[in-house]
Parts: C-alpha cells; structure tokens; sequence
C-alpha cells in the first residue's frame, strides 16, 4: 500500500502536493479562527455578565479578613467610651481601601475573562457548541431569563429561609446558650436580658 501511495504521489507535481497541503492547512486555521472569535465573544458576554458581582466579591473577601481583624483589636485595645468614635473613623478609612481595591480589582476582569476563558472555551467546546451558546446568550428569551434572575432568586430563597427559620432558630438559640455558659463558666458574666 505504502509503495503505491509513494508511487502515485510521486506522479504529481510538487507544486500541486504543495498546494494542496496549504489549502487543507488553511482550511483548520479559518476554522480555528472562527472558533477563537466565537470562545472571545463568549467571554466577552461571560465577563460582563459576571465580572461586577465577580469584583464585588473579590473585593469584600480582601475586605472582610481586616474588618474582622480592626473590629477585634478595636474591641481589645480601646476603652468602651471611645470605640464609636475610632470606629467612625476606622470605617472612613476602609472605605477608601474597598473602593480603592473595587477599582483595581474592576481593571483586571476584562482582560483576565478573555485570558482565562477563551483557551477553557476552546479546548472544552465545539465550535458548533460556541455558536449555540453565543445564539442563545445573543437571543431575546436569554435576555428575559437573565431579568427574572433576582426575582426568582429571592422568591427562592424566601422559600428556604420560611422552611428553615424554626430550625435556624433553635440552633441560634441553642448556641446562645452554651455560650453562656461556657463564658459564665470561665468567669465571664452574663449578658444582660433584652
């Protein structure tokens, strides 16, 4: 088989072998370049549909570890009747830093969503499954979906939390009191009843 194929391709003329090889050649570039501009639209319509609650959550959890660190300090180290007043000015101060982390943080979804996305796009999807996605995304039914998402997210999560309030109470409950009484058994006294 080998001889014959060696045999037949040598009847050719180079220039055609050449000119074939380049055309199949081009043919999978075409096709990949149209796959690459569909996994970049993808991720185009991925980061701004995510990349703010996306920043938001980058920055609160850059935010929340020096709350909690300040908040506790703040109640070791400064006397009761000025703790309002270093707090005030403590919260003027993470402010500045929230929203200056927002920002740098906001700068950096764009160009990390294509970076990051397009190579997971186009090594775990089709091109054929990039068009799909893209049409639907791109389609008004997508767009009606995306617009009952905070009314059905509430309307869900209020259905959990009236399941779950009896329970999550209790708990609460519960931990209130061993509190207690771990505290009160270490010294500490108890809380005042509300």
């Amino acid at each position: 088989m080998e001889l014959a194929l060696n045999a037949t391709l040598s009847k050719f003329p180079i220039a055609i072998l050449f000119a074939a090889a380049c055309a199949a050649s081009t043919g999978a570039m075409a096709q990949n370049d149209s796959k690459r501009a569909l996994a970049v639209k993808l991720a185009q319509m991925q980061q701004k549909a995510d990349g703010s609650a996306m920043a938001e959550q980058l920055t609160a959890s850059a935010v929340q570890p020096l709350l909690a660190g300040w908040s506790q300090r703040l109640d070791e180290t400064v006397p009761p009747a000025r703790q309002k007043d270093v707090r005030d000015k403590l919260d003027v101060e993470l402010k500045k830093y929230a929203d200056s982390t927002q920002k740098v943080v906001e700068a950096q979804t764009a160009k990390a969503a294509e970076a990051a996305l397009v190579p997971i796009f186009m090594e775990k999807l089709s091109e054929e499954e990039l068009k799909q996605i893209v049409a639907y995304m791109e389609s008004p039914a997508s767009a009606k979906f995306q617009a009952l998402g905070p009314d059905a997210t509430n309307a869900w999560a209020k259905r959990i939390v009236d399941a779950t309030k009896p329970q999550v109470e209790n708990g609460a409950k519960n931990f209130e009191a061993a509190a207690n009484r771990i505290v009160t058994s270490n010294g500490g006294s108890s809380p005042a009843k509300k």
